[in-house]
């Protein structure tokens, strides 16, 4: 009778949930399944590879980098140099990759979002198997991690973010190095354990957070139930010396991120912020909506505690964490599963969950990115375990996560929609958390800079800037700002012929300008913005002055000293101007404007000779230059040399300089 109702089981129970030995791991319905997963994470964030790049780290990554722009040895060993961080980071490996991307396409966002996507989607091929083998071959939890790893919402920003390449490109190592671990925990061979490593450190080498993989793998030990042995530790000991190693120089690197705004919180303030990330992140995976690219900390009230919600949300994340281990301890073997993903999301976590305050914001939906593995790996053995338990609730499951599934690809997609541009951005920042409810500076500045310089929005930019200056009236950068977009808006009415207006609007500069000068005096751009204004309202002594200020500051800038000269030219500082064409000249003897404004300067003190000196080294290096020799000519005119005058006037002629005849007798 036993054994009829064994035979019964075995017949009713689902093919596509069997546990697979290996000789079939690589049957064709697991590849029709990746097929598909692949082909909603395509749908899903397939906006993302038109995003254009945003003014928020993209600068120091890809459009302002000097580092990227070169493959040859000496930039890769700089790339790999300790002394080359990027925004406050050391991920040579991440770098190399966008360097690769600038030689293929320069600055075209294309390239770069495609090489962001495509990486995803490895890495949601290497989450499938990362699960279905830790799962023991259970097909339905490969799909299920990886069909909501691919498809997540909070994974939108780790991959339509440039600058986050190396979230993507460190969880691909990252991911690729836990299933060759897999792999040694399962046949012992120490070539795995070798590929392990190297895996491990070009991880590191791409995102710092990859720090936590040793204890990752100690996880996957316990849950694969290894014997404890000594054995176990000291091959991990080249993994913890790596990671102390990086970790050590990526916290020397990011200890000046500090945010000092919530340095005087208290200890108690300081561990509630942990768990409240711990929880808000956790439900967040379950219920993906209000996402942002700024979560604000909550405004302290006047005795120096957050909002009660605050508190009661960090209670929640305490409590999930002593829940956990409890029934662990209680029932091991039943809450196996529970256990690691709980331990897999706290561990790939724990580096960002603010126990100690860095940075401006209190979560960023990034760090989900390889956290959520854990969680959806315990999400998908209890699915799995109440199919093969309840084979009745089968197509109910199946038809639960199609619709969670379809639901998430939209919201996912509709999520990389705002990522188009650094204007569709901020203003989901702003539309979520809006002024004066609350206030976010960085968004305003992102925004209003992105109107400014990208859209010509001038009034947009405005608007934005003087948010800022309600609540900070003494900003330099945004004074610096305002002084910036109106010399656009005056160069853009100046161009059209509106002479008046645009001085109206240069003068409006200049004051934002002086502002922000006396509030920074040691701001280069500052006073570059302030003197370009002036060479507009052809103040040129008081543009001299503004040289003069960046020039004390910076004394190498020959671009500088070339513009200086300029202004001493034109307004007729002539000993000065020449002072410092004497410099360029030396610098660069062949520079034929340079030696034409010194001659004419010459010319115009009436230093005849030494002008014509220059005119004559001028017309060696430009045989058809026409004004050097009509000005050759006039200065001979002027020591009466009527014969060099006649020559060089009918050279200039020759050579097209317009000349009527009346003043051609002039020479005679």
């Amino acid at each position: 009778m036993s054994n009829k109702i064994s035979d019964k089981n075995k017949i009713r129970k689902p093919v596509f949930l069997k546990i697979e030995t290996p000789t079939n791991a690589f049957s064709t319905s697991k590849f029709i399944w990746i097929g598909a997963i692949l082909l909603l994470t395509l749908i899903a964030f397939y906006p993302s590879i038109n995003c254009a790049f945003i003014n928020w780290d993209d600068q120091f990554y890809v459009t302002d980098s000097k580092l990227i722009q070169s493959l040859s040895f000496e930039n890769i060993k700089k790339i790999f140099s300790t002394e080359s961080v990027v925004a406050l980071n050391y991920h040579p490996i991440t770098i190399l990759s966008l360097a690769i991307d600038y030689h293929f396409a320069n600055l075209d966002p294309w390239q770069y979002h495609f090489t962001n996507l495509f990486i995803h989607i490895l890495n949601t091929i290497l989450v499938f198997f990362f699960a279905y083998k830790l799962s023991d071959r259970k097909l339905i939890v490969g799909i299920f991690v990886s069909l909501f790893f691919g498809i997540h919402p909070m994974h939108v920003e780790s991959v339509a973010w440039i600058a986050e390449r190396k979230d993507v490109l460190y969880t691909f190592f990252f991911m690729t190095g836990l299933l060759t671990y897999l792999s040694y925990s399962e046949t012992k061979k120490k070539n795995f354990l070798v590929l392990t490593f190297i895996f491990f450190f070009l991880s590191v080498l791409s995102k710092a957070m990859a720090v936590v993989f040793p204890f990752v793998i100690l996880l996957i030990d316990f849950y694969k139930e290894r014997k404890v042995s000594w054995k176990i530790f000291v091959e991990k000991i080249p993994f913890f010396l790596v990671s102390l190693v990086v970790g050590s120089l990526a916290l020397r690197i990011q200890v000046n991120e500090i945010n000092f705004s919530y340095q005087t919180l208290s200890f108690f303030n300081q561990i509630c912020i942990g768990f409240y990330g711990l929880f808000t992140y956790l439900w967040k995976m379950f219920l993906p909506i209000n996402l942002s690219f700024f979560y604000p900390y909550p405004p302290l009230t006047s005795d120096s505690y957050f909002p009660l919600s605050f508190y009661l949300s960090a209670l929640f994340g305490l409590l999930i964490c002593i829940i956990t281990v409890i029934l662990f301890i209680q029932r091991k073997k039943v809450f196996k599963a529970l256990f690691f993903g709980m331990g897999f999301y706290i561990i790939t976590l724990i580096m960002v969950l603010q126990f100690f305050s860095v940075g401006k914001t209190i979560m960023a939906d990034r760090y989900s990115y390889v956290s959520y593995i854990g969680l959806l790996f315990t999400v998908g053995m209890f699915l799995n375990n109440i199919v093969e338990k309840y084979l009745s609730l089968k197509y109910f499951v199946i038809i639960l996560i199609s619709l969670i599934a379809f639901i998430f690809t939209y919201l996912t997609h509709e999520r990389t929609i705002v990522w188009n541009n650094a204007g569709t951005l901020f203003t989901n920042v702003i539309a979520q958390y809006p002024f004066p409810k609350y206030y976010i500076e960085d968004a305003y500045i992102c925004r209003g800079n992105f109107r400014s310089k990208e859209k010509m929005d001038f009034e947009g930019a405005i608007a934005d800037y003087n948010i800022i200056l309600s609540r900070s009236p003494k900003k330099p950068n945004i004074l610096y700002n305002l002084g910036i977009i109106y010399y656009l808006k005056g160069e853009k009415i100046y161009n059209s012929g509106d002479t008046l207006n645009a001085m109206e609007m240069f003068n409006r500069s200049i004051d934002f300008s002086s502002q922000a000068a006396e509030l920074d005096s040691m701001s280069i751009p500052i006073f570059m913005n302030r003197a370009a204004t002036y060479i507009y309202m052809k103040k040129f002594d008081l543009a001299a002055l503004d040289y003069n200020k960046i020039l004390k500051l910076d004394p190498q800038n020959t671009e500088i000293l070339e513009k200086r000269a300029f202004a001493y030219y034109k307004s007729s500082q002539w000993i000065k101007a020449i002072k410092d064409l004497d410099k360029l000249i030396f610098l660069n003897p062949d520079n034929s404007l340079m030696l034409l404004n010194r001659a004419k300067a010459k010319y115009n003190m009436e230093f005849f000779k030494e002008a014509i000196d220059d005119f004559n080294i001028l017309v060696r290096l430009d045989p058809q230059n026409a004004n050097a020799y009509y000005f050759l000519a006039v200065c001979y005119r002027r020591l009466d040399d009527r014969k060099n005058a006649m020559s060089n006037v009918e050279k200039a002629k020759q050579l097209g300089f317009l000349i009527n005849e009346k003043e051609l007798k002039k020479f005679q």
